[in-house]
């Protein structure tokens, strides 16, 4: 996609006026173009540390080129890789904090969005509570209605969400010395040593 539509998709998804319908779909196909961009960047990743194994047999004449080849397969696109993970985390948050702005579709409109499959909506509408969130993150059940299996939740909004956990996560973890003070236990006195029973012998 170029880059002027991606644009023009990021200012509907942010526009006040677009109804909530049009602002979702722009928000859905901006996370399915990104998320395809970084399985993009694994693929290029995996290719080079296949390389890299295939040298492996030729060990330790080729030792240079594996530790080569797997420098690369670890900075390849980085930059790229951490802007893109950004900006779905961003998409997830603004998802996740933002329940009311999906409140106008219904239960139905959300399903019809997020293409899920019609014997997963009689389960839900079971439940007391089932929002995006819940349908898309916690069930996986975006575009369940076109595949089969585990990769359900591979769905472009399960992605922003993911990042969006995953980014906040990062932000609650404690830092090394805190984790440090946190998690090992005090230390004990040794204990006093002294003779119990009778005589020897």
């Amino acid at each position: 996609m170029k880059a002027e539509h991606l644009r023009l998709l990021a200012d509907i998804s942010a526009r006040p006026t677009a109804t909530v319908r049009t602002r979702l779909l722009a928000i859905r196909r901006l996370c399915r173009v990104f998320a395809r961009e970084l399985e993009a960047i694994d693929a290029e990743r995996r290719a080079l540390r296949r390389q890299a194994g295939k040298l492996r047999a030729f060990l330790p004449f080729t030792r240079l080129a594996v530790s080569d080849l797997e420098r690369q397969a670890g900075i390849c696109r980085s930059d790229a890789k951490r802007d893109l993970c950004r900006v779905l985390a961003s998409f997830g948050r603004r998802l996740i904090r933002d329940q009311r702005m999906i409140e106008p579709l219904g239960f139905d409109g959300l399903c019809d969005l997020l293409n899920v499959n019609p014997v997963h909506r009689s389960e839900l509408r079971r439940r007391t509570r089932v929002g995006l969130v819940e349908i898309v993150f916690i069930e996986g059940l975006e575009d369940s209605a076109e595949h089969q299996g585990d990769d359900w939740k591979e769905g472009p909004l399960f992605n922003a969400c993911y990042h969006a956990m995953i980014e906040l996560f990062r932000e609650r973890r404690p830092s090394p010395a805190q984790a440090t003070s946190c998690s090992l236990p005090a230390k004990r006195p040794a204990p006093r040593l002294r003779v119990v029973g009778g005589k020897a012998g």
